[in-house]
């Protein structure tokens, strides 16, 4: 694929602010993107692209860096000078400033003023490790403290129960869905833009349901670490224009004798899910299977 110009597909100007550039794509998504009803087209590929450039801040520096504008030639020669004559200058007395020693001594106070600044802002910059630890006989993941969890009801049966539901929004306890057979009154138009709820469900005996068509992974995600070796299976279907459930098969090491699979209802449109598409797989990344 011939690489775009990003700017250029999302109609903004270089000097666009994150802000100007997400409205740009929000637009155009609302009329290319299948899930409003559009026709399907290279359009919204294009479009995704160049979001997935401008809505990075590093991927957006790396591109302009890349791809630099040249700057303006100035061909008019400056005017010749007059000649003029050399002014006689008094060299003024030596001063303690004049030693080597003393230029080394500012040189060096000046290196560990800009080293404690450097450390002094990274450490506001890194966001402290401040997840929750979640355990149950089969697994254990982290997620943020703001999310509402709930572990599943004991008393489901082995073949299917659930293991949590967790909701990256304000809920209700009574709105859990913590047993398998049980009610659970959160669906899908209860979940707002860029949020979703995910329900963890244990499975043993049988043969697990494979998605069609089945999906990997992307690479990057550490898959490895946390399904023995396999891919995960994932499968994305459209509940409305506002909604997408995504469904995850994760599988334990005595896979296919029990396996694990996470259904994830989640609100918006594509701009609007990346940050919680974003926890989801760190979420993922951190399961560990239980013996």
């Amino acid at each position: 694929m011939a690489e775009i110009d990003p700017y250029a597909v999302l109609g903004v100007p270089r000097t666009a602010t994150r802000e100007e550039v997400a409205r740009a794509y929000r637009a155009l998504a609302k009329r290319h993107h299948p899930d409003a009803g559009a026709p399907l087209s290279t359009s919204m590929a294009r479009i995704n692209e160049a979001w997935s450039i401008l809505g990075s801040p590093t991927r957006r520096a790396s591109w302009d860096d890349a791809h630099a504008l040249a700057p303006v030639a100035h061909w008019a020669a400056a005017p010749p000078r007059a000649p003029q004559r050399p002014e006689r200058t008094v060299a003024p007395p030596p001063s303690r400033m004049d030693s080597g020693w003393a230029a080394f001594g500012v040189v060096a106070a000046v290196a560990l003023l800009v080293g404690a600044t450097m450390i002094g802002l990274s450490l506001i910059a890194t966001p402290s490790d401040d997840r929750v630890s979640f355990e149950s006989p089969e697994l254990r993941f982290s997620h943020l403290p703001e999310w509402t969890v709930a572990g599943g009801d004991a008393s489901d049966p082995d073949r299917h129960r659930v293991v949590a539901h967790l909701v990256t929004f304000a809920v209700g306890a009574d709105e859990l869905c913590t047993s398998f057979d049980g009610p659970c009154s959160l669906g899908a138009d209860d979940i707002p833009s860029g949020e979703a709820s995910l329900v963890i469900t244990a499975w043993e005996g049988g043969v697990p349901p494979v998605p069609e068509p089945v999906t990997e992974r992307p690479a990057g995600l550490s898959a490895d670490a946390i399904i023995a070796g396999r891919p995960a299976a994932i499968e994305r279907r459209v509940v409305d224009e506002d909604t997408t459930v995504i469904w995850y098969q994760l599988s334990p090491p005595d896979f296919p004798e029990r396996w694990i699979e996470v259904t994830a209802l989640v609100g918006g449109l594509e701009l609007d899910r990346t940050d919680v598409l974003d926890e989801i797989s760190r979420l993922l990344d951190t399961i560990e299977f239980r013996d």
